[in-house]
């Protein structure tokens, strides 16, 4: 039985003169209890599909030309607001790729899951608290009275996602669209989170749309398959067919396009970056007395080295402190310890070296959006960059390097005059990677670089990545929870958790003979 059939499905953006489709004759059913995965590259449509099921595509940015969704018998777009507000959240249910944006940054994380609960489900104030800690427990959150009076700036990016999850699965819905439900997650919660998808789907009959470039998750979750590019369905099926025997080119591209192992022994042995006995603590409890003042340790007796022309992964948990480890080498919060950059201890040096400094070291954050000014366009913000270094180039040079930028990362030139929001997660994350070359740092920190990337727009950014390092003697702190691609760029890998690093060695050392159960167990979560 089909709980949701789209017909014909067909989108255009208002603004685009050319009216290209943006969706064209999209056309799939969901079956009652199963999962469909869909994969295609970004900007392929996948998001819009999914929006586009709860009528949530903006009128004002968006034309519906054609098409029909029906959600058991109910066609959704003949629906008034006050009808389908009965459906979203409660029937239908989303998890969204970007949690930052998604969650209200003025409200406690227990002001809008409770919300929800008090709209759809109950007023009573004890089964509100009780059911709001079952479900952040359910998604893998440790303690949960804390993480309910925090608000979103305050957690990690993948305790953000996990609050998503729970705030979407509250009301049991009828059909679960997951929007990349664990982008921010390192694999062992990955794992955790979609079993725990599983268990619930099971137990509830529930219906689940899979949106993922993640091939491997979509052939172990999925039981059927929908192949998107440029707004076209270019294959669909059961997994068993389209991982089998895959008729379309562009399906069987996509399925070759794992991370391969990319880089080798690196030629140089001069230590660009060595980090001795580093720990970063924050005041959680503040006192006029100093002895009763409490603190979270988010790094502990960290030591590390980066040589030039090397990439050094970083692997851990959610909140294990990789982020913080990557602010505080750019000396962007406050530390213990010592950190120095070409032989240079950067707490000693003045705030006017470090500012001269700071085009040497680049980062590439997590979160595009929320790094990439919104008033700026992408010309305008490669361009800071390209100043700095090339003040007395001529105009029309410039603006050749700026295009050059947005080649190398998979772009086409005539998104300069765009602004972030008029691009996908992933297009917005390539951005941030150009920004960050456009100075041609000594040092790039990239704190999840590739989570937001299809598959094939991922391998050309390692690719592009490590050409890059070849080229320049760049070194790369490359932050992730993808071990397929730690191991395809990385030459050596320090292990953190709880805040210390607790095992390191060269890349394939790690993988081939773990010595913590913790790394054979992130192995074994890896789908490796």
């Amino acid at each position: 039985m089909n709980i949701l059939e789209v017909q014909n499905l067909t989108v255009t953006a208002k603004s685009d003169l050319l009216q290209r489709k943006l969706l064209n004759n999209v056309s799939f059913e969901l079956k009652q209890g199963k999962t469909l995965g869909i994969v295609g590259e970004s900007g392929s449509g996948k998001t819009l599909t999914g929006l586009s099921i709860t009528k949530l595509l903006d009128p004002d940015t968006f034309n519906i030309d054609d098409g029909k969704i029906y959600f058991n018998e109910l066609e959704i777009f003949k629906l008034d607001e006050k009808e389908i507000r009965s459906i979203r959240g409660y029937k239908i249910s989303t998890i969204f790729q970007e949690p930052m944006l998604s969650l209200n940054p003025v409200q406690t994380i227990q002001t809008q899951l409770e919300e929800i609960i008090k709209l759809h489900i109950t007023s009573k104030k004890s089964d509100i608290e009780t059911l709001s800690n079952e479900m952040l427990s359910q998604t893998g959150l440790q303690d949960t009275h804390k993480i309910l009076k925090s608000y979103p700036y305050m957690l990690s990016g993948g305790q953000r996602q996990r609050v998503m999850i729970a705030i979407a699965l509250v009301c049991s819905p009828d059909i679960l669209i997951a929007d990349e439900p664990t982008t921010a997650l390192d694999v062992t919660l990955q794992l955790q989170i979609l079993e725990l998808l599983k268990s619930l789907q099971k137990e509830r009959e529930m219906s689940l749309i899979l949106i993922s470039h993640d091939l491997d998750l979509i052939k172990k979750y999925a039981d059927d398959a929908l192949i998107l590019k440029n707004g076209n369905v270019v294959e669909q099926g059961p997994i068993s067919d389209i991982f089998n025997n895959p008729k379309d080119e562009y399906t069987k591209e996509l399925i070759l396009s794992s991370p391969k192992r990319l880089v080798g022994n690196i030629s140089e042995n001069k230590t660009i970056l060595e980090v001795n006995d580093l720990e970063c603590k924050f005041l959680t409890k503040n006192s006029f007395f100093k002895n009763r003042k409490e603190y979270f340790k988010a790094l502990t007796n960290i030591n590390i080295t980066i040589k030039k022309g090397e990439t050094v992964g970083i692997v851990g948990e959610s909140g294990s402190g990789k982020t913080t480890l990557g602010l505080a080498i750019l000396q962007l919060l406050s530390y213990n310890g010592v950190i120095k950059f070409n032989d240079q201890n950067l707490k000693e040096i003045s705030n006017e070296e470090l500012r001269i400094n700071r085009k040497n070291f680049q980062i590439v954050f997590q979160d595009p959006f929320s790094s990439l000014s919104p008033r700026l366009t992408i010309k305008e913000i490669l361009m800071e960059g390209v100043d700095e270094l090339k003040e007395e180039t001529h105009q029309s040079d410039k603006n050749e390097i700026c295009k050059k930028l947005l080649l190398e990362v998979g772009l086409d030139t005539s998104m300069l005059e765009r602004y972030p929001h008029q691009f996908s997660g992933g297009q917005r994350q390539r951005i941030a990677i150009a920004r960050a070359l456009s100075m041609r740092p000594k040092l790039i920190i990239l704190d999840e670089p590739t989570s937001a990337l299809d598959v094939l727009v991922q391998k050309n950014i390692l690719e592009l990545l490590v050409s890059i390092q070849k080229k320049h003697s760049i070194s790369y702190c490359f932050i992730s929870h993808d071990l397929k691609v730690v191991r395809a760029i990385s030459h050596r890998i320090y292990i953190i958790k709880a805040s210390e690093i607790i095992e390191s060695n060269n890349t394939e050392t790690i993988f081939s003979n773990p010595k913590t159960d913790y790394t054979k167990n992130l192995i074994k979560s890896s789908f490796l």
